[in-house]
């Protein structure tokens, strides 16, 4: 065996390494999300400069606008790092690659953790931003009927850029779309979120959120419940296959309370 001395230099180096490792790993989870602040202090001071050049006085309803876009910027510019994130990380697993090798296994070459974590990341960002750009969308409107109502003129001001969508996940194609379905729809009770969007019985479901069958085989069905509890009052996009059709359908669920239990009225079956 090694000396004394020569053993503990060993474990000390040893020490040193994982050290170093575990802070390489949490710095690489932050950096996305500095990058999109970066992106967007650039973007907010590059406006109040330009409006400090022009001497233009902003009302305030334009300025919380004005705030209100900014934020969706670095929500944009969040959700394109957390992208070249995954698209360059280790094994290049990407928004919609396999996490699991062909026998089942989680994949070696890939952070199946922080894959995960960036990719539930990615849809709460699509979320938030989708109900940002429609309060901008909505002020857009009463700022312009404000305008219009008092007879003023609103064209000497800067104005907010008309809303724009997210930058989306892109969707599967059709073919790779036959993934594992994960449970069996065998109840929808009336008057239900499930029934408001469409679930019927005998739907299977592929994949609901950023769950899918990979994710149920590693974490259970308990997984699916954090995710429909954290989407409460927000739209949940869901994707089935109908029975006896081969095509699958994306429907929106909103989890919610109603009369009934839970927050959706229905029971899924877990499939083995």
């Amino acid at each position: 065996s090694p000396h004394p001395v020569l053993r503990s230099k060993l474990h000390a180096r040893a020490g040193e390494k994982r050290c170093k490792s575990k802070v390489e790993s949490q710095r690489q989870r932050r950096e996305p999300a500095r990058e999109g602040k970066r992106r967007a202090q650039h973007h907010q001071s590059h406006t109040e400069r330009e409006m400090a050049t022009n001497n233009v006085q902003v009302p305030a309803e334009l300025q919380a606008l004005f705030a209100k876009q900014d934020k969706a910027k670095a929500i944009e510019d969040e959700i394109r790092a957390l992208q070249e994130t995954l698209e360059n990380m280790p094994g290049k697993p990407g928004l919609k690659g396999p996490l699991i090798d062909k026998d089942g296994f989680p994949r070696a070459d890939v952070d199946i953790y922080k894959a995960r974590e960036h990719r539930h990341r990615i849809a709460c960002l699509q979320t938030d931003h989708k109900a940002v750009m429609k309060e901008v969308e909505q002020g857009l409107y009463a700022y312009h009927q404000s305008v219009k109502t008092s007879g003023g003129s609103s064209s000497h001001m800067p104005m907010p850029a008309q809303p724009r969508p997210p930058p989306t996940i892109p969707a599967a194609p059709v073919a790779a779309a036959a993934k594992a379905p994960f449970a069996l729809i065998d109840d929808v009770s009336p008057a239900s979120p499930a029934l408001a969007a469409g679930l019927k019985v005998g739907h299977r479901v592929l994949s609901m959120g950023t769950i899918d069958a990979d994710i149920i085989r590693d974490r259970g069905m308990s997984a699916l419940g954090e995710v429909v509890a954290a989407h409460e009052g927000r739209q949940l996009e869901v994707q089935v296959l109908p029975e006896g059709e081969a095509r699958p359908l994306t429907l929106q669920l909103t989890p919610a309370r109603w009369s009934g239990r839970g927050l959706l009225g229905c029971h899924l079956q877990p499939l083995n």
